[in-house]
């Protein structure tokens, strides 16, 4: 860490304390600290008084200049106009893809000096940020690799695999660097070496932590054995995680039975199946598998793990199912449950819930709340315990058969415990199973029944034993399991024989070392899934310590490998977490362990734009976020606070679901120690999930002044603004706003430009200007390019539609919203918004395709992301009525009345070409008013029904 001055002079703070104290407040900048704080991070227990705080930063100022640390009332603070080669890093990092995107990436590698961010700075004091910065540094030289391989010159070949090889010398398990070396050297024409990275991978992977290599990885390794064409794919990311399945990294053992239940239950129209059975049984595995046949037979499925709501309520459930799976969760009632009902009222989906016993009751009420209501959702649980609901059906999973103590060696060879306790040995390099066979010799044979048989077949427990024989003769595992292995702390109903799992799960953690098990307690804090960043962050250490810490863990099946689309990740089974949560607290640790967490999440997506990468994280993460959250304004902490709930807000806004939006916004605006830039965020966010501002002159300067060198604010600030006016039909007031919009964008944020352009072509097309609605749309999708982004597809692409459809050209608009709506999901897992469909159902219209507007206007009206609001029924349903007129189908008179009758509740007027559809349609089939008696719920719901059998 160096200060420099105007003249380019740089050097070092002098001494450990001065460099301790300016890298806090550094990492604060433009937050004062209280001198007292300063003391405690950095003397610790060591601390003299106060003054010598004071000392040191006047030793700082002699030393920089007496402007780089300023006094307030509140404390010391380094101003925030103080330049920081770490923002540059972070712009260049972070900058959208453009033609000069390999320049920028080097530009940003150039940046880096040294092995480490904020060097020489002693210990913990600036963690969080110190590998947050490290972090991105290996990401920016993996994007820079992948650039540079998307060009043909051998030079940039030769850069990717420097940087490849670099990578994976600094983190050998890091499989994306993996691959990218490998495609450099067979660019190079150096396939052996390509080979010798893969076999490398592997070797390690399976060594430290008993997995193979992911799928691009083997799927690159194979396209080099099979010498095919060199066309590296782009990767995809579904953004929501609902809509991925887990997947066992190793094959499931003698389940056939209950999976067979399970599938047929389901066959069988059963539309709640609990799959029941105590703790390590196996239930989440079989869910797994289930999923995973489901999803050959082409079933719509949804996933989401319960474990981390405990004491959650059933609202609260059901605005985490909404999240998960990106549904638009809207106000019904005030009921998260209803909305969530409402939103799956017409859905055709199996809904995969994994570990409900940790909410029984209020898993119990949402359920009987979607069966009552979504006659298309089925449901597939896992609880130790039934939910009681009329209607379920259980599937009983019981520990694995053991065989009997006079067995036969063949009898054992098939049991299914000795089965698994087996493989999971081959898995740890003891012995060997082959073609279906245990080629063990008879006595160790005996000794593994005998440790089934001591162990009740539970497969947890049997891979936690098997974690361990790696270090031990086969025959000494018997000794591992010779005392009763009961506990005192089971849960309440469970027999004796069900005592097992705590006590081996004991028994695996006091064979840890002693820094082992230290971090085993401290990683209970997460959650959800966490990424080796994410552990070193509440761990501390270097990146080899923390890698070889959780290699041991997952040696010892104590940690389970979760592989995500952003490499390896790792996570804690619920009860091995409680665990090692007891044992956190226990040692007093537990609070500053969830204070490194929540300053992790914290800082992770601070001052960060919207973008896919944030989206999905914290649709990944989402427990996490919200914990920290929590924790943050319990500590009174609400800046930082207000840095977890900005980026979930950004996720709030991306799947339409402003309820969370607005409560945990509010929230923080109650705060009045907020600094004015996070208060100004705030109340933008706030707005934005009302779809408009309603601020007086004074309050929109305020808010404009508090946001002035921000400039992804100030855009987003001048698009709501811009948005209003629009709204309000004040178009030049729109366009006024948006030519603010685009001078910032083009000077400092030009990822923004997209959305910007296609605003104002959905602005031109309102003022009658046809030709320059159809220029701005067009330049848009310029600045979108080929391989548009989540975020694009939710943001850009819409407008785009939209203008043209406005200026008169439907069948660009259509075109666009086919192609943008297989590709959203087929890359993200998308599916397109009902707006998108009701627009593309009137393009289709205006085309002469009403059999494809028909199927339109039905997605807009039935499924997860269909219409809530009266007047957006309505107007899909006039539309739907529209094309069944077109196709000389029936029941186009009842949905016209219905739609009509709808649209006049919100007071909505169709546009002229629109409305002489409409009118066309009423003159050839008429329209049948609803009864004299009728509420928009039957309305919705006759219409949904309408369009069902139309359809």
């Amino acid at each position: 860490m160096r200060v420099g001055d105007a003249a380019g002079v740089a050097d070092a703070p002098r001494g450990d304390r001065p460099r301790g104290v300016l890298a806090v407040l550094l990492s604060r900048r433009g937050r004062p600290v209280p001198a007292e704080v300063l003391l405690d991070l950095v003397w610790g227990e060591d601390a003299p008084s106060v003054s010598v705080v004071h000392t040191v930063v006047a030793r700082l100022r002699r030393q920089h200049g007496a402007g780089l640390v300023h006094t307030t009332d509140a404390g010391y603070l380094v101003p925030p106009d103080v330049q920081v080669d770490a923002d540059r890093f972070v712009e260049l990092a972070t900058s959208p893809r453009t033609e000069d995107r390999v320049e920028r990436l080097r530009e940003a590698v150039g940046l880096w000096t040294g092995s480490a961010a904020y060097a020489g700075v002693p210990g913990d004091l600036v963690l969080v940020e110190r590998v947050r910065l490290e972090e991105l540094h290996r990401h920016v030289r993996r994007e820079l690799a992948a650039a540079l391989l998307e060009g043909r010159s051998s030079s940039g070949a030769d850069e990717a695999l420097r940087l490849g090889l670099e990578l994976l010398a600094e983190q050998p398990l890091d499989e994306e660097a993996a691959v990218l070396a490998m495609r450099a050297a067979d660019r190079l024409r150096r396939p052996a070496e390509a080979l010798e990275t893969f076999a490398a991978l592997r070797h390690r992977l399976r060594e430290e932590l008993g997995v193979d290599p992911g799928p691009a990885a083997v799927a690159e390794h194979r396209r080099l054995l099979d010498r095919a064409a060199d066309a590296p794919t782009a990767r995809t990311r579904p953004v929501h995680p609902g809509f991925r399945l887990p997947t066992p990294t190793s094959p499931t053992i003698g389940r056939e039975a209950e999976l067979d239940a399970v599938l047929s239950a389901v066959a069988q129209g059963i539309r709640l199946v609990t799959i029941t059975g105590p703790g390590g049984v196996g239930k989440s595995r079989l869910l797994a598998d289930a999923g995973a046949r489901l999803t050959e037979a082409g079933v719509d499925l949804a996933f989401v793990a319960l474990s981390g709501h405990a004491g959650s309520r059933a609202d609260d459930l059901a605005a985490g199912l909404a999240m998960a799976t990106g549904l638009p969760l809207r106000d019904v009632g005030g009921s998260a449950v209803a909305g969530l009902v409402h939103a799956l009222r017409s859905a055709e989906v199996t809904v995969l819930a994994d570990e409900a016993e940790w909410v029984l009751e209020p898993a119990a009420e949402l359920a009987r709340a979607i069966l009552a209501g979504c006659p298309g959702v089925r449901l597939v649980v896992t609880s130790r315990m039934p939910l009681g609901v009329l209607g379920e059906r259980l599937v009983d999973v019981a520990p694995l058969a053991v065989p009997g103590s006079l067995s036969t060696p063949d009898d054992v060879r098939t049991s299914p415990a000795v089965r698994l306790l087996a493989e999971r040995l081959t898995d740890r390099g003891v012995g060997s199973v082959s073609a279906g066979q245990l080629p063990w010799s008879d006595a160790e044979l005996s000794v593994l029944a005998e440790v089934a048989r001591r162990l009740d077949g539970l497969p947890l427990a049997l891979e936690l034993i098997a974690g361990r024989a790696a270090t031990m003769p086969i025959a000494d595992l018997v000794e591992v399991v010779e005392q009763p292995l009961d506990l005192d702390s089971v849960e309440v109903g469970r027999d004796a024989r069900q005592r097992s799992l705590r006590r081996t799960i004991s028994w695996s953690v006091d064979r840890l070392d002693p820094e082992a098990r230290v971090a085993l307690g401290r990683l209970a804090v997460f959650a959800g899934s966490f990424s080796p960043a994410a552990a070193r962050a509440v761990l501390g250490g270097s990146a080899a310590t923390v890698d070889r810490v959780l290699g041991e863990l997952a040696a010892s099946h104590l940690v389970a490998v979760d592989r995500g689309d952003d490499g390896l990740g790792f996570r804690m089974l619920r009860t091995v977490r409680d665990l090692a949560r007891e044992e956190l607290e226990a040692s007093g640790r537990l609070e500053a362990t969830r204070d490194r967490h929540a300053a992790w999440f914290a800082g992770l997506w601070r001052d960060a734009r919207l973008s896919d990468e944030l989206v999905e994280h914290v649709g990944r993460t989402y427990d996490d976020h919200l914990e920290a959250l929590q924790h943050l304004l319990d500590r009174g902490q609400p800046d930082a606070a207000a840095d977890v709930g900005l980026a979930l807000c950004r996720r709030w806004l991306f799947v339409e679901t402003p309820d969370p939006g607005l409560h945990w916004t509010g929230r923080l605006l109650e705060h009045d120690d907020l600094r004015p830039v996070q208060r100004a965020r705030l109340r933008v966010t706030h707005a934005a999930f009302g779809h408009r501002i309603a601020w007086t002159d004074a309050e929109l300067a305020e808010v404009a002044a508090a946001l002035e060198g921000d400039a992804d604010w100030t855009v987003l600030l001048g698009l709501m603004t811009a948005i209003t006016a629009y709204v309000q039909g004040d178009v030049e007031l729109a366009r006024k706003r948006l030519d603010g919009c685009q001078r910032v964008a083009s000077r400092s944020a030009r990822h923004a430009l997209p959305e910007i352009i296609a605003t104002r072509g959905v602005v031109e097309a309102a003022a009658g200007r046809p030709d320059l609605a159809v220029a701005s749309a067009q330049e848009a999708l310029a600045w979108v390019g080929a391989r548009a982004s989540a975020v694009d597809h939710v943001a850009v692409l819409p407008k785009v539609a939209l203008s043209y459809l406005d200026a008169g050209r439907p069948r660009d608009a259509l075109d666009l919203l086919t192609s943008a709506a297989a590709e959203a999901r087929a890359r993200f897992g998308i599916r397109p918004t009902a707006t998108m469909a009701t627009n593309a159902g009137w393009a289709a219209l205006l085309v002469g395709e009403p059999g494809e507007a028909l199927v339109w206007f039905g997605r807009a009206l039935v499924g997860p992301q269909a219409f809530a609001a009266a007047g957006a029924v309505g107007e899909a349903a006039v539309g739907a009525a529209v094309a069944l007129v077109e196709l000389g189908r029936p029941g186009a008179a009842d949905l016209l009345g219905q739609g009509r009758w709808l649209l006049d509740q919100d007071e909505v007027v169709l546009p002229p070409s629109i409305a002489a559809l409409v009118a066309g349609a009423v003159a050839t089939a008429g329209a049948t008013p609803p009864p004299g008696e009728w509420r928009v719920d039957l309305a919705v719901a006759r219409v949904v029904q309408l369009v069902r059998v139309s359809g």
